[in-house]
């Protein structure tokens, strides 16, 4: 008996046996495969754009529910009041300089305190200006300077009285239904001796709010009042200077109510 045919037999017989036994798994590991890829070319995106518009759905919601909020605060608001808060705003920090209204407040100041103006000065540049950017050539701020609350124009002020004049014109100054803020301020003697009256001179700074250009995000939420807000608003209405302008429409001519209507 040949040993080395029945060697090679065995050994060709063990081939194909493992060779049948991988090719077995040859299938599944491909459909494995294949799964795996529909899986990720297919499913995956299709579950990720599931996802994002569950996503934009929950923050649509979100956007209507703070929508009706808003729509429910500005329901809510008493028209007649909100014009005199307006108006007392515009009163108290106006959208431009007004540099002449300010200089007539200031005259009318001195004369019903007693004093005697010298010179009043402003250098308000441009009086149509209402940009609240400084401008190119301004210099930058320190680190440790305080920032103003708005622009301001400056009006320097220089004038004779006595010392209750004085402090009677600082206080006129100081109601003034706009926000102003007084510095630099010299008293010195007059020149002749014994004469109780004062020089002085002094820098007032009014303040001024450049309206927006845009009216912002429709879903941007509505700022209340603060109840300390609402009580300077109604100390400036109460003075009587803030009131609401009347506008008269003239009377002009509408045609005829139906264009259509025979003659």
């Amino acid at each position: 008996m040949d040993l080395s045919a029945v060697t090679k037999a065995t050994i060709k017989a063990e081939n194909s046996f493992e060779i049948a036994k991988y090719s077995s798994l040859a299938v599944p590991a491909v459909s494995i495969l294949v799964s795996f890829a529909v899986l990720l070319m297919i499913v995956w995106p299709r579950f990720s754009l599931a996802l994002q518009i569950n996503k934009s759905n929950t923050e649509l919601v979100q956007k209507a529910d703070s929508l009706k909020q808003k729509s429910v605060i500005l329901v809510s608001l008493d028209k007649t009041e909100l014009e005199k808060q307006v108006v007392a705003v515009e009163q108290l920090l106006p959208s431009d300089k007004k540099v002449f209204l300010l200089i007539s407040q200031i005259e009318r100041a001195a004369a019903s305190s007693g004093v005697l103006l010298n010179r009043v000065e402003s250098a308000p540049g441009s009086l149509e200006a209402v940009s609240g950017e400084p401008p190119a050539n301004a210099p930058v701020p320190s680190a440790g300077a305080a920032t103003e609350i708005a622009p301001s124009v400056k009006v320097n002020v220089s004038l004779t009285s006595g010392y209750s004049s004085l402090l009677q014109f600082l206080n006129n100054v100081s109601t003034i239904p706009r926000t102003v803020s007084i510095s630099d301020l010299s008293v010195s003697s007059a020149a002749s001796e014994g004469s109780a009256q004062l020089k002085v001179s002094m820098s007032i700074f009014a303040y001024f709010k450049p309206m927006p250009t845009d009216l912002g995000s429709i879903e941007t939420p509505v700022t209340e009042l603060t109840q300390s807000e609402k009580d300077k608003l109604e100390k400036i209405i109460d003075t009587g200077l803030a009131t609401t302008p009347s506008v008269s429409v003239p009377q002009v001519p509408i045609g005829r109510e139906d264009i259509f209507a025979p003659f």
